[in-house]
């Protein structure tokens, strides 16, 4: 159900996030953007305690100030993705490893699963997912100091892999 943004207003409470739709009172448990990455901006779904979609802002940017403030602080914070810096530590803990690293937001220590945790689609860019769903990105393998690279090297995507050597083969062919 789209909601209109005239007749919703989102208030945050020492209990979590609530909406009030035409003068009715519903707890949110959670926001979601319905498209993430073609349309950050638009679409959002509020969603209930039990899962359920309460149902759909189109245009956050229509709903009054408060309500737009609020609805991008709790995006913000759900969405950020850290960006990696510098990997100080890569521990191996059973089938998966605790890292410490660094990141733009600060120091993080977070314990990935396993290889899989890495997704090396968008090489040379990785995305990493730890053990509560948490994601950290590292912007360039390559770009990483060598020590960095060196504690993940044994569990790199083999994605990273192939597109550096796809890109040494074209150069090559070029000359």
């Amino acid at each position: 159900m789209n909601l209109d943004p005239k007749s919703l207003q989102i208030t945050k409470t020492e209990d979590g996030l609530k909406a009030i739709i035409d003068n009715k009172e519903q707890e949110i448990e959670r926001l979601a953007r319905a498209f993430p990455r073609t349309n950050p901006d638009q679409f959002v779904s509020l969603m209930n305690p039990e899962g359920h979609e309460i149902g759909i802002i189109e245009n956050p940017d229509q709903l009054d100030e408060t309500s737009r403030e609020i609805v991008a602080t709790e995006l913000k914070a759900l969405y950020f993705i850290p960006t990696i810096q510098t990997i100080r530590s890569v521990t191996a803990k059973g089938t998966g490893s605790v890292w410490e690293v660094d990141t733009d937001d600060g120091p993080r220590s977070f314990r990935i699963m396993g290889r899989d945790a890495l997704d090396g689609n968008e090489a040379p860019s990785i995305e990493i997912h730890d053990e509560n769903g948490k994601r950290f990105k590292i912007e360039n393998y390559w770009e990483l100091e060598s020590d960095s690279r060196d504690l993940i090297s044994d569990i790199l995507p083999d994605k990273i892999l192939k597109a550096r050597y796809a890109r040494s083969k074209m150069r090559m062919k070029m000359r």
